[in-house]
């Protein structure tokens, strides 16, 4: 098969999870909103306090994905440009943020005057320097610049790099930001403060992305007028179909008569982006069996490859099951089940809420997998629980802030782990009752 892409999708079964994805699909609205306050930032000429967009999500959502995707949308002229940077990078590496969003925005032909390769020496995110050639020029020129400016933070940037003269509007987007310090005053705080409020009329727009109480922690480093969050989903059933053709297309695989063998595949994961991965992935190595080269119509056993899928699926919940929730599996098994309990009427819980149900369960059964771990007090269970993926603060249209489980089948896999039996409505057969447990059920 000619169009097949082998050594592509060899490349694509070795990617590790945070790696970009080859197909992206879905997230338009949170996309659609971020590009629409950077467009106005780059037509005003200035930056908008409030500026800044909250992306949480359990690990496996996709946040990362869409960081990846402003990134790539650098390569389009008409599109505003993305830095995308980790929380670590902007505490270790803070000159060289700043040196990026000066070249990524700043394009003024007397300085910024040829393309030079070699930033390739810069670290870990910051290598996009070398990608933007247009607007690039050699570390070691710029790095002169900033000397000479004494650029040391936001403020100092506008004045040696005035508003007026920037070529585009850029947007800042960091990840992993739930692992900021809940505090002001400290140097991340000023930079976040500094765009969000647009001190320096900057056209820069912030985007932060991190776990699911990533709200509540850049509102507690004094994020909190205008911050507009958005928590991160499931992939519905027309994004699961357009993700499958596009990967098809992408890797050259000629799905023949094998559509609904397909579908299945990607139905089972429930939409659950991480899941898609894994089922992805099974069907990769598939594919690139001696003999199919490419095509589904070969695969000798489709069985095969819903069994891997479920196997990295479970990995995926053994990685999740945090040290914390191993010693209390009965407690946490409990707090899930009383959550799913009331999904299934349609009601949830607020963190408050739930944090008393961890006391109750807690006190009420003062014996080993019931207890809260030492290291812990009831709140920062229940926030040790929104790490791991096994629940999400949602902003609701009512304004009210509730906390979901975002991941329905990781949610069963806690509830089986604590020993209980997981609640079936009585009219209808048990959604347990095939063969993998811990797929997700419809609550």
């Amino acid at each position: 098969m000619s169009g097949f892409k082998r050594e592509e999708l060899h490349r694509f079964v070795k990617m590790r999870e945070k790696s970009p994805p080859p197909v992206f699909v879905g997230r338009k609205s949170i996309l659609n909103s971020i590009f629409e306050i950077a467009n106005t930032t780059g037509e005003e000429g200035i930056g908008i306090p409030g500026n800044t967009t909250v992306i949480q999500g359990a690990p496996g959502a996709g946040k990362s994905s869409v960081l990846h995707h402003l990134e790539a949308q650098n390569a389009n002229d008409k599109a505003p440009k993305a830095l995308y940077v980790s929380s670590v990078e902007l505490e270790e590496l803070f000159s060289d943020v700043l040196m990026a969003i000066a070249t990524l925005g700043y394009t003024d032909r007397s300085k910024l005057k040829r393309l030079a390769l070699q930033t390739t020496k810069s670290v870990g995110s910051l290598a996009l320097l070398d990608v933007i050639g247009q607007i690039s020029i050699s570390l070691k020129e710029l790095q002169g610049l900033f000397k000479t400016h004494d650029i040391q933070n936001v403020m100092s940037l506008h004045k040696a790099f005035p508003a007026e003269e920037w070529d585009t509007p850029v947007i800042v987007a960091i990840d992993e930001a739930q692992n900021f310090p809940k505090k002001k005053g400290t140097q991340q705080s000023g930079f976040l403060m500094a765009l969000h409020e647009a001190r320096t009329k900057l056209p820069l727009t912030l985007v932060v992305a991190g776990l699911g109480d990533t709200h509540s922690v850049i509102r507690s480093m004094g994020l909190t007028h205008g911050v507009k969050a958005h928590s991160l989903g499931c992939f519905n059933s027309v994004e699961l179909t357009e993700l499958t053709e596009k990967w098809c297309v992408h890797f050259g695989i000629e799905i023949g008569s094998c559509q609904e063998k397909m579908d299945l595949l990607m139905a089972n994961t429930d939409g659950w982006p991480r899941h898609v991965h894994w089922a992805q992935r099974a069907l990769a190595e598939a594919v690139l069996m001696d003999g199919v080269d490419g095509f589904a119509d070969r695969i000798p056993n489709w069985n095969a490859i819903q069994s891997k899928a479920d196997t990295l699926r479970r990995g995926y919940y053994d990685s999740q099951y945090s040290d914390v929730i191993d010693e209390s599996s009965k407690l946490a098994g409990r707090v899930m089940l009383e959550i799913a309990k009331r999904e299934q009427m349609g009601l949830f819980f607020k963190k408050d809420e739930i944090v008393g149900l961890v006391e109750k369960f807690s006190e009420e059964n003062n014996e080993p997998g019931w207890r809260i771990p030492k290291t812990k007090d009831s709140v920062s269970y229940v926030t040790e629980l929104i790490h791991c993926g096994a629940l999400q603060s949602q902003s609701m249209d009512t304004y009210d802030r509730i906390v979901t489980c975002p991941i329905p089948s990781f949610q069963s896999y806690i509830i089986k782990q604590g020993g209980f039996d997981l609640p079936v409505d009585s009219d209808t057969p048990s959604p347990y009752s095939i063969e993998d447990p811990y797929r997700a059920p419809n609550f």
